[in-house]
């Protein structure tokens, strides 16, 4: 059954990489058009004049006035390095997290192809921007070269940028150039983009220097995807103790770095900026990747524990008695809750830093991988205990299995489509999706609590297993959505500890169903039929008799297990009732102290639903290890 499913799946993601893969078919453009090429680029960079060519003196009057702002204001304490580790040798590498808010001055009169009215943001809108930066020594002193990336989300609005620019350590200040997919002309755009001709001149030095004999690396612009190209102008600083919570914007504890922000696209006519008072808060790259490693170690050992735990919880239930008392849907919630888990972390939205991704990547590859693995075998081997032996039924069973695996794979589908909503989107509806899938994947006890209820069993599930599990599957909301230094930025939210008492609560009613019995929170009216394994037998009754004390519980007693009036059955068949002998230990079943037994004591025989008479005990170790008659193979409730 689950090797044709492999199978397709397999066939996919092979027919994936078949298209996906060698998708660049070589050089777009002959060795004489790249050569050509460069010699005009060339041509252009070196006739660049601060008068002639300067686009900062063509912005907007207010969008100008911002960066007049921050680039010649009163020049801060320049950046100092808060790297935690030994390389102290770049200063501005890290990352920067914040809000900003957009105004667009027009329609745009030379709009690209892809920078319509949906690739820009709207006017007044205001979102989320992460940037990751990192330097390089230049050939000009007290400038460094600097180069990264820029994620820019809003409502209906996302966009990510390359960027190449420049530093300058006297001001504090930087000017960068955003592209969707880095090109040459990008570095042409940059230098022209400085404000002051001294500053326009170092830029030109300090890129003539970079490139001579390494532009064959980039790409021509014919040759890219083009959209909105923004100017970027940006001004360092340093976080004080002092500072306000809120000047943050989302990152609670600010390790050192401040950047205030402005951002033009003069194609798009569109002006981004962080706003006023409240700058990006930084981290340095060396204390975030410090960070990321203590999560990882910290992912790593849960899921190890986890898995021991699982491990821990099938040798508890190798018995058939056993695995009837496990919920094969709360197992299935668990593998689903770990692969949401595990596509948290390949998607890239645990961090931004697009270097460790495939890190994160690697790990929750392999850990959750494990995990989801030992959770789906468990399931399936408690699945196969339980269905039923008859030729007919097990068709039923078929079926049933095929629908569990559509509900699970479309409980994915769902999960990625909703995990993709609150990353990659600002949708009013994004909270309430993540709380909602959130609040139905941690309700994996459920199951557990409503079979122990209709099956009137209890103590299933080892106590280490239940709070262990629980207790680790919390790890990662809470660190997500509790922690003020997540590797994600996300602001704290109340919601997670509500999640925390949501499954504590789980736990505390399989506590009580084990302490009061499986059924102590369900009304009387409302209790399913148990089957009484202890029906009151007169010392002289025969197998009828037996039959009619189960008259009650459902059972006729007139017709055994397989449907045949008891009548019809064959001399040779075993009739264990009619003699009071117990057909696994050959043995006289003494019925005379019943009614004595079931008052003050456990009764010492049992009968089946089929009408055969057993020691109690017999019974019980046989039913610990098969639940099926010894006698006519019929299926036995739980007891």
């Amino acid at each position: 059954m689950n090797r044709p499913l492999a199978t397709y799946i397999a066939l996919l993601l092979l027919g994936y990489l078949w298209l996906t893969w060698g998708s660049d078919d070589g050089p777009r453009h002959s060795p004489d058009e790249r050569a050509a090429y460069e010699r005009q680029w060339w041509a252009s960079f070196r006739s660049l004049d601060y008068a002639a060519n300067s686009t900062y003196t063509q912005l907007p009057p207010s969008v100008r006035a911002a960066v007049d702002g921050i680039m010649h204001a009163q020049p801060a304490q320049p950046v100092r390095s808060i790297s935690t580790g030994n390389d102290d040798s770049d200063p501005l590498a890290g990352f920067f997290y914040g809000t900003w808010n957009a105004e667009r001055f027009g329609a745009g009169d030379t709009l690209p192809l892809l920078a319509e009215e949906s690739a820009r943001p709207a006017n007044g809108s205001a979102g989320r921007l992460t940037l990751e930066l990192a330097s390089a020594d230049s050939s000009v002193a007290g400038t460094r070269l600097l180069h990264g990336t820029a994620r820019l989300l809003a409502r209906g609005f996302s966009l990510s940028l390359g960027l190449r620019g420049i530093y300058w350590a006297a001001s504090n200040t930087a000017v960068l150039y955003g592209v969707r997919q880095m090109h040459a002309e990008a570095f042409i755009d940059l230098v022209r983009a400085v404000p002051r001709n001294e500053s326009f001149a170092q830029a030109k030095r300090a890129y003539a220097k970079l490139l001579d004999g390494r532009l064959a690396a980039y790409d021509m612009p014919a040759d890219v995807v083009h959209g909105c190209e923004y100017q970027m102008y940006v001004r360092f600083g340093s976080a004080e103790p002092a500072l306000p919570a809120d000047t943050a914007a989302g990152l609670r504890r600010p390790s050192g770095l401040l950047a205030q922000t402005v951002m033009y696209s003069p194609e798009c006519r569109v002006a981004v900026a962080s706003p006023l008072g409240r700058p990006l808060a930084g981290i340095s790259a060396a204390r975030y990747r410090e960070r990321a490693g203590h999560y990882l170690r910290l992912a790593f050992v849960a899921m190890v524990a986890e898995i021991l735990l699982l491990i821990g919880q099938m040798r508890h239930t190798q018995t058939h008695a056993a695995m009837n008392k496990i919920s094969p849907y709360g197992l299935a919630m668990q593998a689903v809750l770990g692969c949401y888990i595990f596509i948290a972390h390949v998607s890239g939205s645990m961090t931004p830093a697009v270097d460790m991704q495939l890190a994160f990547t690697g790990a929750a590859f392999v850990t959750f991988t494990l995990l989801v693995m030992f959770a789906l075998h468990y399931m399936m081997s408690v699945w196969r205990v339980q269905q039923p032996s008859e030729p007919d039924e097990q068709v039923s069973g078929q079926r049933q299995l095929w629908m569990t695996y559509l509900r699970f794979y479309g409980a994915l589908a769902v999960g990625v489509v909703v995990i993709h909503v609150y990353t990659e989107t600002m949708h009013p509806l994004a909270g309430p999706m993540m709380a909602l899938l959130l609040a139905v994947s941690y309700s994996y006890w459920v199951p557990q609590i409503w079979r122990n209820a209709k099956r009137g069993t209890s103590r299933g599930l080892r106590k280490d297993y239940l709070f262990g599990t629980t207790l680790l599957n919390l790890i990662f909301p809470l660190y997500v959505f509790a922690c003020p230094e997540s590797l994600s930025f996300n602001t704290p939210s109340m919601f997670v500890w509500a999640l925390v008492v949501y499954s504590m609560a789980q736990v505390a009613v399989l506590l009580l169903q084990d302490l009061l019995g499986p059924r102590f929170f369900v009304p009387a009216s409302m209790l399913p039929e148990v089957y009484n394994y202890h029906p009151l037998l007169p010392p002289d009754s025969d197998e009828e008799a037996a039959a009619e004390g189960n008259a009650d519980d459902g059972a006729d007693p007139a017709r055994d297990a397989e449907g045949r009036d008891s009548e019809d059955t064959s001399p040779d068949e075993p009739r264990n009732g009619r003699g009071r002998e117990c057909a696994i230990c050959i043995q006289n079943v003494d019925v005379s102290a019943s009614v004595a037994s079931a008052l003050f004591g456990r009764p010492s025989y049992m009968v089946t639903p089929c009408h055969h008479v057993y020691h109690t005990e017999c019974l019980a170790r046989w039913m610990e290890m098969k639940l099926e008659c010894p006698v006519c193979r019929a299926p036995l409730p739980p007891v």
